[in-house]
């Protein structure tokens, strides 16, 4: 992301350094919340000095990236950084009209959900390990329905982007606008929906404001409680390990395959929990070329997979092997009908248990090829449970199809 157009700025380093090895713990502590930890003669988006240094069991809060997730989601209360930012007309306009979007979503989506969680769905959701395919930026409901899960593992055609910087010092108005605009037009789908749509990410995620899903990924953690340690761009090379680069820059001008971000947040109740998403092309002709994701994935050791909104892309021949990987490595899978097809699931050489929740509903027009027959059959002999929300492409029924399926 070329902030200089967006921001036209110098550039605010979001670089922390970690505390000296022999500098004193009285030292240390008077520097964690120092404004002079803010390096302004260095390269500012290296990320390589970016050190977390451990307080007890919990990583340090990462006061700009923090303020800086605060920035984005449009939150006044930050204190620390990005105050001129803040004051400007078009930022507060923005602030005071997504604050009022979110307690609306929240509590007309978001809440719905949590209850369920709560009274139905309570041992499901404890998960340590979360692989969410066809994602997109939606750390939004996996968080929501998996909130105690350690790792989220998410893959998407969508770029990662680079962070933006800002410069108090240096704030042209067209630009903040111009900014605030691409994030409320890129949150559209997601707050409306309850999922990304494919053609509109094409442009609400490859433009010169908002370049990749790193800015919604900070966003949702921000808004639903994170606060943020640290945020380290990597690949997935040809063996299947992580490689990390400097900078979100660095990453985004290179030609390596599987770009990734992995960010660490801290939830509510100082629950730490690792994110991370690859940017790379989930289809058979891909996957085929691309033996390390297939060692990535094998290696991720994931307990449930969770699928929404996913085009209905694994009923199709084209995405046999990502179908495979995870009926091959999963014990659970949480989805919708736009999942994986029920006869592939059937036909799998283990044994699953299905818990059928809402009620399953012919496809949307544009994906009405898709229709189950078997499913719809087995969902009604089967029987279901209440559900009670809308969720996925019929998310106008307020008792969607919701799926839970165990291997034996």
């Amino acid at each position: 992301m070329k902030l200089t157009k967006i921001y036209a700025c110098t550039l605010l380093t979001l670089t922390l350094f970690g505390c000296n090895n022999n500098s004193s713990e009285s030292e240390q502590k008077d520097k964690k919340d120092s404004i002079e930890y803010i390096i302004p003669d260095v390269d500012t988006t290296k990320f390589k000095d970016l050190a977390i240094e451990n307080i007890g069991t919990l990583p340090r809060i990462n006061d700009t990236l923090n303020d800086l997730a605060h920035f984005i989601s449009g939150n006044t209360n930050s204190t620390k950084y990005f105050k001129g930012f803040r004051k400007h007309a078009s930022y507060t306009d923005f602030s005071a009209r997504f604050s009022k979007r979110w307690v609306n979503f929240d509590s007309t989506k978001l809440l719905p959900i949590k209850n369920f969680v709560t009274t139905e769905f309570v041992s499901e959701s404890k998960i340590k390990n979360l692989f969410y395919p066809f994602s997109g930026p939606d750390i939004l409901y996996a968080n929501t329905i998996f909130p105690e899960a350690d790792v989220y593992t998410m893959i998407g055609l969508e770029p990662v982007g680079t962070l933006p910087i800002v410069d108090d010092k240096k704030i042209v108005a067209d630009s903040i606008q111009k900014y605030v605009d691409k994030i409320n037009s890129s949150l559209n789908a997601i707050l409306k929906f309850s999922f990304f749509r494919t053609i509109s990410m094409k442009e609400d995620l490859r433009n010169d404001e908002v370049d990749g899903t790193i800015h919604l990924l900070l966003l949702f953690l921000n808004k639903t409680g994170h606060q943020i340690a640290n945020v380290r761009p990597f690949y997935v090379d040809t063996t299947g390990a992580k490689q990390y680069v400097e900078s979100t820059t660095s990453l985004s001008k290179s030609s390596y395959k599987n770009k990734s971000i992995e960010i660490t947040a801290i939830d509510k109740n100082n629950k730490v929990k690792t994110v991370t998403y690859t940017s790379t092309d989930l289809s058979d002709p891909a996957l085929r070329k691309n033996k390390g994701l297939i060692t990535y994935i094998n290696n991720l050791h994931f307990e449930t997979t969770y699928l929404k909104g996913a085009s209905y892309l694994m009923h199709l021949s084209a995405f046999s092997k990502i179908r495979e990987l995870i009926l091959a490595n999963t014990k659970n899978i949480v989805q919708d009908d736009s999942g994986i097809a029920l006869h592939y699931i059937t036909a799998d050489k283990n044994k699953w248990k299905f818990t059928f929740y809402g009620a399953y509903t012919k496809p949307i027009n544009m994906f009405a090829k898709h229709y189950q027959a078997d499913l719809d059959s087995l969902y009604k002999t089967q029987g279901a449970k209440k559900l009670g929300f809308g969720l996925g492409y019929n998310y106008r029924d307020k008792n969607s199809s919701f799926m839970l399926i165990k291997k034996s």
